[in-house]
């Protein structure tokens, strides 16, 4: 925190974010030799509050540096008192949750129903193939939102296949018993990304959609797909979107990641999640 001339400042940070009330105060004089100001030559302040829990479950993390008189950002006020024979300042400000609202069940993971070949692990967010030459299919716990990216990271593959990989939409629900092993063989419902071919219903309709083959993914390569809030579906290859792939797509659609070929385990990636 920045010192005026001749002063002494502690400081104190209270935020308010959806219910969630952080103070940072002086408990008593004993306490204030850990609070000794220090020269700050720049015309910049910062403050960080890390790693609580919010009202959905979630760790978040906050940090903010502004331009001392740059008004963007977070909007702070700011009060100078007297405490115990020394100035204080006092920061004050609201900031959004982004998850607020959101409870444990709407983040997004996989359906704890999967198929014979997969177990989940890590609390829903990665999946494990058992049989290491069959495939695993597994859906999303619920249906995807508008515009919400669904990505996956590979974390394991081996290498007796050659190729490994499949992600995609579908309007079945988790657990319907006509799931087979492999998705490409459902006639209905499915929009796949095998290696660069987008595949409608177990037909190749999108010859060399994607710039890069996903089955050639090496572990910490990502693939997502999205339904746009037009309906048109896009896939993303390490974060890029790979354009649109098919238009008209259903409202009520579930993501679908598969451990296809040589891939063995991978994490849905979520906001808070490594």
């Amino acid at each position: 925190m920045a010192t005026s001339e001749g002063s002494t400042f502690l400081f104190v940070l209270t935020l308010i974010t959806a219910c969630v009330l952080l103070t940072v105060n002086v408990a008593s004089e004993s306490d204030y030799g850990q609070c000794e100001p220090k020269a700050n030559t720049s015309r910049r302040w910062s403050f960080m509050v890390t790693r609580f829990h919010n009202d959905s479950g979630q760790w978040v993390e906050i940090t903010s540096t502004r331009e001392m008189g740059d008004e963007s950002g977070i909007h702070l006020t700011e009060q100078l008192f007297e405490c115990g024979g020394r100035k204080m300042i006092r920061l004050q400000g609201v900031l959004k949750d982004p998850f607020s609202g959101e409870t444990q069940d709407d983040i997004l993971k996989f359906h704890h129903m999967t198929g014979p070949n997969t177990a989940l692990i890590n609390k829903g967010f990665t999946v494990v193939k058992l049989n290491l030459d069959g495939h695993g299919p597994v859906l999303t716990n619920r249906p995807l939102r508008p515009n919400e990216l669904f990505e996956v990271r590979m974390d394991k593959r081996g290498t007796s296949k050659g190729y490994a990989n499949g992600i995609g939409i579908t309007t079945h629900k988790p657990g319907d018993p006509i799931i087979p092993e492999h998705m490409n063989r459902l006639k209905s419902g499915t929009w796949l990304l095998y290696g660069v071919n987008v595949w409608n219903n177990g037909v190749n309709t999108f010859l060399e959609y994607s710039k890069v083959d996903i089955q050639k993914f090496k572990p910490g390569d990502r693939l997502g797909v999205m339904r746009s809030d037009t309906g048109a579906l896009h896939f993303f290859v390490n974060g890029v979107d790979q354009g649109p792939a098919a238009s008209n797509i259903p409202e009520e659609v579930y993501g679908v990641y598969e451990l296809y070929g040589d891939a063995t385990q991978a994490t849905i990636l979520n906001p808070t999640q490594p």
